[in-house]
C-alpha cells in the first residue's frame, strides 16, 4: 500500500463530509427503522486478539410505552445471538467492511434517567474456530511450517467458512527448526497466537481476503508499506507517546537443554545485536540508564540457534515497548491493527513510523473517529522529519 496523506484520502473518498454505516443481519441490511434507533457503531481489532464489534441502539418505543428488541415484538429477534453480522463503515457512497462475524452478547442497560438502550455484541468469523480443540505435534519443523501445515482453520461445524494462513517467506528461511512442537487441547487460532508470542510474531487478519498474516511486524525483511501519514495540528485530533525504560533490559540470556548432547544450552543477545535496525536511538538511551540483564530459564528450546532466536525475539519486544502511543484521527476505515503509519510535527524523538497494535473505529453523534494503539519501530535512530 502506497503512502498516503489525509487529503489524498479525502480526495479517494470525496470528502469525510457523510460518515456512513451499514450493517448486515444474515446478509439483509437493518430495515430503516431499526437503523433510526442506532446510536453508535464501533469495531475494534488488536494483533493479538480477535476483532469484534459493538452496536448501541434504542430500546424504547415511546409510543407503545415497551421495549423494542427484547419486549416480544416484531423486531425484538433481530439481534439474536449467532447471527451472522456484516458491520461496514466509511463515507458516503464508499463503504468498507470492517468484520464478519457472529453476534454473542446482549446487554440492556436500564438507566435512572433517559431512555433504556440495548449492546449488541459480536466478534469475528475467526471466533468458529474456536469450536473443536485440537491436540498434535511436530517435529523438526520451524513455526512459519507449523502455521502453513495448519492450513486452514476451517469451522468444524458448517464447513463453511475458510481463511487461509500465510506467512512471510523471507522471515521463514531465518527461523530454526525446532525439535518438538505440541499443540495441547488448543483451538487452533489461540495455538498461532501463542506460536506469534513465542517469536515474537503478530498475527493479523485480511477481511476482505479471508487470510490471516502470521509473522514479524516488518515482512519479507523490510518495514510494511506505511499506510497513512498522520500529522500533528493537521490530520491528528490528539497523540500521546510515552517514553519509558521501565522493564527494560540491555541483554538476554535463554537457558535451555540440548536432548542429543546431554548439555545445558546457554545463549546470549545483547542490543548491539547487528539484526536490530529500528529505534537505534531509544536503544542507546536504555543503555545509559544501567539497564538489567534478563535471564530466561524456563524456555522450550534445545538447539544453541533456537535459544538465540528466542532470546532475539524477547529482546525485540521489550525495545520495541519503549514507545508507545494512543491516538486519534477522522475516521479511516483501512487504518487497522498490523500497518504502519508515519506520524510527523512531534520532534525527532516522537515522529517516525510506528506499527499500530490496535485500532477502535467509532461512529456515532461526533462523528466517526479511528482511534489506535501503536509502538515506534523506526527504521535506525532518530527521525529526519
Amino acid at each position: 500500500m502506497p503512502e498516503i496523506t489525509l487529503f489524498e484520502e479525502s480526495i479517494r473518498r470525496k470528502g469525510f463530509w457523510v460518515p456512513e454505516f451499514e450493517v448486515r443481519i444474515d446478509g439483509a441490511s437493518l430495515p430503516r427503522n431499526v437503523v433510526r434507533d442506532v446510536i453508535s457503531v464501533t469495531y475494534h481489532d488488536n494483533i493479538k486478539e480477535i476483532d469484534g464489534f459493538d452496536m448501541v441502539v434504542n430500546n424504547w418505543d415511546a409510543t407503545r410505552l415497551n421495549f423494542k428488541y427484547i419486549g416480544g415484538g416484531t423486531d425484538s429477534r433481530i439481534f439474536d445471538p449467532c447471527r451472522k453480522v456484516q458491520v461496514l463503515m466509511g463515507y458516503s457512497g464508499r463503504l468498507t467492511l470492517m468484520c464478519q462475524g457472529h453476534v454473542k452478547t446482549l446487554e440492556p442497560d436500564f438507566p435512572g434517567g433517559g431512555a433504556p438502550t440495548l449492546s449488541v455484541r459480536g466478534v469475528n468469523l475467526l471466533d468458529s474456530f474456536r469450536k473443536k480443540q485440537n491436540t498434535r505435534a511436530w517435529t523438526q519443523k520451524k513455526d512459519s511450517e507449523i502455521a502453513e501445515d495448519i492450513g486452514f482453520l476451517s469451522d468444524t461445524a458448517s464447513g463453511k467458512e475458510k481463511v487461509t494462513i500465510r506467512t512471510s517467506d523471507s522471515a521463514k528461511n531465518s527461523e530454526p527448526q525446532i525439535d518438538y512442537v505440541a499443540q495441547e487441547n488448543q483451538y487452533d487460532i489461540d495455538f498461532l497466537l501463542s506460536r506469534a508470542r513465542q517469536r515474537g510474531y503478530v498475527v493479523t487478519y485480511d477481511e476482505a481476503k479471508k487470510e490471516i498474516y502470521f509473522g514479524p511486524s516488518n515482512r519479507k525483511g523490510k518495514a510494511i508499506p506505511i499506510s497513512f501519514v498522520l500529522e500533528w495540528g493537521k490530520s491528528l485530533m490528539d497523540f500521546k507517546p510515552t517514553l519509558t525504560v521501565v522493564n527494560q533490559v540491555r541483554s538476554v540470556t535463554v537457558h535451555g537443554w540440548n536432548r542429543n548432547t546431554r548439555k545445558a544450552i546457554e545463549e546470549k543477545v545483547t542490543l548491539d545485536d547487528p539484526r536490530f535496525g529500528t529505534n537505534l536511538d531509544i536503544h542507546q538511551m536504555i543503555l545509559d540508564c544501567n539497564p538489567r540483564d534478563e535471564i530466561v530459564v524456563s524456555e522450550p528450546v534445545f538447539t544453541p540457534q533456537q535459544a538465540r532466536e528466542r532470546a532475539f525475539a524477547i529482546l525485540t519486544d521489550r525495545s520495541n515497548d519503549a514507545v508507545k502511543a494512543t491516538g486519534t484521527t477522522v475516521g479511516l476505515p483501512d487504518l487497522r491493527a498490523g500497518v504502519n503509519v508515519q506520524i510527523q510535527g512531534l520532534g525527532p524523538r516522537f515522529s517516525g513510523r510506528y506499527f499500530v497494535t490496535e485500532t477502535t473505529h467509532s461512529i456515532g453523534e461526533g462523528g466517526y473517529t479511528t482511534r489506535f494503539s501503536a509502538r515506534r519501530e523506526n527504521p535506525g535512530g532518530v527521525s529526519a522529519i
